[in-house]
Parts: C-alpha cells; structure tokens; sequence
C-alpha cells in the first residue's frame, strides 16, 4: 500500500497517534467455583494470572502465556469472556483488558509460584473478592464469571 505522505512524515504522523498498553488474565476456577488469584510482589493487592502482552503477541496468547509463566498452568486457550477499557491510569497509561475463560481445576492442582514476580496464590470465593481486588476489579471478575454462566462476552468503559 502506497501513502500519499513522504515516509519520514507519516512516521511523525504515526507516532503522534495514542498508544494502550494490552493486558490479559484468566478467570481460573477450582471445582467449589472459588477464583484463582495470585499476590504480586511488585504492587499492593492481588491479581488473576496474567499480564501486559509483550510486543507481537495477541491478547489470548499473552494471557495463556503469562498463566504458564506465572503459576505453571498449561491450560486450554478458554474463550474472551470480558474486555475492559482502562484511560487514563496514572504511571500505567490507557490500557484495554481482556479476561479469558482459564477453565476448572481442581483447589489440590500444584500451583508454582513464580517467584521473581509473585508473592502467593489463593483460592478466592467470588463474594469474598473484594477483600482482596479493588471493588472496581472485583465486579468484573465477577461479571467475567457470569459470562461463563450464561455464554456471553461483555465489554465495560473506563476504568477510572
């Protein structure tokens, strides 16, 4: 495809253009339907598996990725349950989240820690997630769960 901009111009131009950083993480459940979380070491709170995808890489393969990486689940590639829209997120810039289905395990499957990046992991009721997300973060896990229930996918706005 031919531009009808100079290459150093539409450089500038595309460069000028807002950039979002890709998370993704799985909703992980045990056969009591409580919520895999994991406690990172580099912030305050808990988290579900998974992370920023790395350059290249789509959101699904970054989140199944990370899951290995982070608790040493290899797991079926579930489906998109929920994306989320993150604007204006401090040091962390605009984001766009998406929460994949990591499936049922059973609460006695070894988790391995990762432990460069992680502190632990808990098996969460999903009332119980406010005690350990944010109550912002809590309702979409919790909305990621009913999509499992009911077939859906949804998509929230702005996270602040």
């Amino acid at each position: 495809m031919s531009s009808h901009l100079p290459e150093d111009e539409l450089k500038t131009f595309i460069d000028s253009l807002p950039t979002r950083r890709l998370a993704s993480a799985a909703v992980i459940r045990d056969e009591a339907g409580r919520v895999l979380l994991v406690e990172p070491n580099y912030r305050d709170g808990w988290t579900l598996p998974g992370g920023t995808t790395e350059a290249g890489e789509d959101p699904r393969t970054g989140c199944f990725r990370e899951v290995l990486e982070e608790v040493g689940l290899q797991l079926p590639e579930g489906r998109l349950l929920l994306v989320a829209h993150g604007i204006n997120q401090g040091i962390w810039g605009d984001s766009v989240s998406f929460l994949y289905d990591g499936g049922q395990i059973p609460s006695n499957t070894t988790i391995t820690v990762q432990e460069e990046e992680l502190l632990g992991h808990a098996w969460v009721d999903p009332q119980d997630l406010d005690g350990y997300l944010s109550p912002r973060v809590a309702d979409r896990v919790r909305s990621a769960i009913n999509c499992i229930a009911d077939g859906t996918t949804v998509e929230v706005g702005s996270l602040h």
